[in-house]
């Protein structure tokens, strides 16, 4: 075996990519949508908006519209901020 064909053996296999699966995510959502997001987002224990976005399958920033909406309506309370999310909990009763 000569110098040449040991080092090609060696050869690492760098060309392999992983596939993304782009999800689509709603940017206008509909009313039953919006109503059903209102009814259940002041439950759940630590809102976030990529919480929200996930959940309920809509883009980043109508998942921090309705954050903003639920907030100015006393439904839910700006916790804390970290280095890039904003963190929110429900009001107690």
């Amino acid at each position: 075996m000569s110098l040449r064909q040991s080092v090609n053996k060696r050869k690492g296999k760098w060309g392999r990519t992983k596939e993304f699966e782009s999800i689509e995510r709603a940017l206008i959502i509909d009313k039953d949508l919006k109503e059903k997001m209102i009814k259940e987002i002041p439950k759940q224990k630590v809102i976030t908006p990529t919480s929200v976005c996930q959940r309920y399958q809509v883009r980043m920033h109508v998942a921090k519209e309705i954050l903003k909406e639920l907030e100015t309506g006393g439904q839910i309370v700006f916790h804390k901020k970290t280095a890039y999310t904003k963190v929110y909990k429900a009001v107690e009763a």
